[in-house]
């Protein structure tokens, strides 16, 4: 009598964690599932476009299963920022209750450099946190790899090794970091290491900073309503007349040359102008390429600025006082082979607070990667 009620007991037993099972795997999304709500976290935007689809899918997306984790790293490919920002939540926290994860399958995933930037750095990530050895082995391996983040990576342990290093080991391994460095400021470290040894770099040409520049101000932005108006210098974006004279908010003004000489290509118009308030500038140069290519026109400047290249309006910022950063603003665009034309304005606002009055900008040309585009060399005039 007793056998039969254990058997009883074991085949309830049974039958109630199948059903679990059961259960369990039911909300287990299928790669179905996940491929539908990947897409439809790929649809948001940060104005607000697709954000109710979103938060539904996401319901989906942290339902999955550890295995299921390269499938959400594979969505990044192709989203923006924002999507980008929303999948790698979705990986954290399915992550976070792994009791172990699919680090093969993850490692393929890094392993492509062609994969998303973020999503590969995502990856990088959680390998090292599996493998305590991974990050040691894998950073000295990234100072050309496609992604920034992760070159950034392998150029911050680089400057360390320097400070350790002697001699001309230490030497070799700065000329390496400033050459495979993409972030400004590691650019700049690395410079400034070279510097300590007696190695003066030009800034200005490891990170082509534009330097020669003419000016014409001042034209009118009381209340910030300059912003759009179409002042002489804008009439014809694509010719620009370096001997004509405009209306001005103070009579006639001209175009003047000035050259910086900062080291980061900073052009500080309250030096250069004036202490002026409400106003506008522009700023005109030319930069000959050496064959037609793709570029970005970076800028840092802390005012309204708008900046055309070849006569089309490829960044548009009326944002004023939000900080500033020599690579804060970008615009992509084709560079022709020969001569091209770059027009900036800069606006300056009418805030009198302490922290509101830089007037400055300053200006490179680089790849998509950050790498300075260097000018076509002059001809020889034999």
């Amino acid at each position: 009598m007793r056998l039969k009620w254990l058997a009883m007991m074991l085949t309830a037993f049974l039958f109630v964690g199948h059903c679990l099972m059961v259960s369990a795997a039911a909300n287990e999304p299928t790669v179905e599932d996940l491929s539908s709500a990947i897409e439809k976290v790929k649809q948001v935007d940060k104005n607000g476009q697709g954000h109710e689809g979103a938060v539904a899918a996401m319901q989906v997306l942290n339902k999955a299963t550890p295995d299921q984790i390269p499938l959400i790293l594979e969505g990044m490919d192709g989203a923006n920022k924002l999507a980008t920002n929303w999948l790698r939540s979705a990986v954290v926290s399915v992550s976070s209750k792994a009791e172990k994860l699919p680090t093969e399958k993850i490692r393929s995933y890094f392993d492509e450099k062609s994969n998303a930037h973020l999503g590969r750095l995502l990856a990088f990530d959680l390998l090292s946190e599996a493998d305590a050895n991974f990050a040691d082995a894998t950073i000295p391996t990234l100072a050309d790899d496609p992604s920034l983040p992760l070159r950034a990576k392998a150029i911050k342990q680089m400057l360390v090794d320097a400070g350790t290093a002697e001699g001309s080991q230490a030497f070799a391994i700065l000329v390496t970091a400033l050459e495979k460095a993409r972030d400004v400021n590691q650019v700049v470290a690395a410079a400034e290491k070279l510097d300590e040894k007696g190695i003066a770099i030009n800034l200005q040409k490891q990170l082509g900073f534009l330097t020669q520049w003419q000016l014409t101000g001042n034209y009118d932005n009381a209340k910030g309503e300059g912003f759009d108006v179409v002042h002489g210098p804008e009439q014809n974006v694509e010719e620009i007349d370096l001997g004509a004279e405009y209306e001005s908010a103070d009579g006639k003004a001209k175009w003047r040359a000035h050259n910086t000489t900062d080291s980061m290509g900073l052009v500080d118009l309250n030096d250069v102008i004036g202490k002026v308030k409400g106003v506008s500038v522009y700023a005109y140069t030319t930069f000959r390429a050496e064959e037609e290519r793709d570029a970005e026109i970076r800028i840092g400047c802390i005012n309204a600025h708008k900046v055309w290249l070849n006569g089309k309006l490829i960044i548009n910022n009326n944002v004023n006082h939000n900080g500033i950063s020599p690579d804060k603003f970008s615009g992509a665009g084709l560079l022709a082979k020969g001569e091209n034309k770059i027009l900036v304005k800069v606006c300056q606002n009418e805030q009198t607070q302490p922290w509101a009055q830089r007037w400055q900008f300053q200006v490179r040309v680089c790849d998509e990667t950050g790498k300075a585009i260097q000018p076509a060399k002059p001809k020889s005039s034999g």
